[in-house]
């Protein structure tokens, strides 16, 4: 977060002191005193660097929002799907071990991994020992059909909602992207600046232009806020809805002993 506002503070700093600074060697009225489409141009260019800021912003919003409602889904399927276990008598304390250890190795394996535009084996792990432990229980009568018929469709839903989950976690941005909006900011605002008029007032220009900056950057801060929204950034989405499920699956008086470790690693 620090960071985040770091970007902003000093981006909008660094513009005043430009225009400050151009202001000293400018000439009467400013650069464009004889220009007389210099406003228009100068209003098309932010029109269109603010139309373009303001799609990206709605875009890389919509993936963060995929994100934290996939965390959320895979949190509730893997609730259900503990729940759901007590179904299959053979198999149901090594399926609640498992489904345990899923949920460790998400919060404190795979999501530090995502910050690394990684995804944990030890999680991967874990699914294919649910998927090779359900197969090997003993199914009897529509009951347990139908349960059987419930977990595989709450496991569907929790593997898709962390192949969202892992997927959003990437940067969504393209690089050439970032550079077009980086140099349209600049432009924009060296733009401003060669309106600096030393005839002026200076408090008035350097707000003037610490207003536009600080909007620019802030928009730009947003994108990048947004863009890895696993990773700390100031919007950071955290493992607390699996926190959630898992303090409800730690306190069932039926937990068995575990095959893992506090943080999912197999023991």
């Amino acid at each position: 977060m620090l960071l985040s506002l770091f970007f902003i503070v000093g981006g909008t700093a660094l513009a005043i002191v430009a225009m400050l600074v151009v202001r000293r060697f400018a000439p009467p009225k400013g650069f464009l005193s004889g220009m007389e489409s210099a406003d228009g141009i100068f209003s098309a260019a932010g029109a269109g660097l603010a139309v373009l800021l303001a799609f990206v912003i709605f875009t890389v919003f919509e993936s963060y929002e995929n994100g934290r409602e996939a965390a959320g889904q895979e949190a509730v399927a893997a609730q259900q799907m503990y729940q759901t276990a007590g179904f299959f008598p053979d198999k149901s304390d090594e399926l609640r071990g498992e489904v345990v250890c899923y949920s460790r190795s998400v919060i404190h394996l795979d999501w530090p991994a995502m910050q690394h535009d990684e995804e944990s084996p030890v999680t991967q792990g874990w699914v294919d020992d649910l998927v090779t432990t359900i197969q090997a229980a003993q199914v009897r009568g529509n009951r347990q059909g139908a349960a059987l018929e419930h977990w595989l469709q709450l496991g569907e839903d929790r593997q898709d909602a962390r192949r969202t989950r892992v997927a959003e976690g990437q940067s969504f941005v393209p690089g050439f992207v970032w550079v077009i909006l980086i140099l349209m900011v600049l432009m924009v605002a060296a733009f401003q600046c060669l309106f600096a008029d030393p005839s002026a007032q200076a408090f008035g220009q350097a707000v003037a232009m610490g207003a536009m900056s600080a909007t620019l950057f802030s928009a730009l801060t947003l994108i990048w806020v947004l863009d890895r929204p696993f990773n700390d950034r100031g919007a950071e989405i955290t493992p607390s809805r699996m926190q959630a499920s898992l303090t409800i699956m730690s306190r069932d008086a039926r937990l068995p002993s575990l095959p893992c470790d506090q943080d999912g690693n197999p023991s």
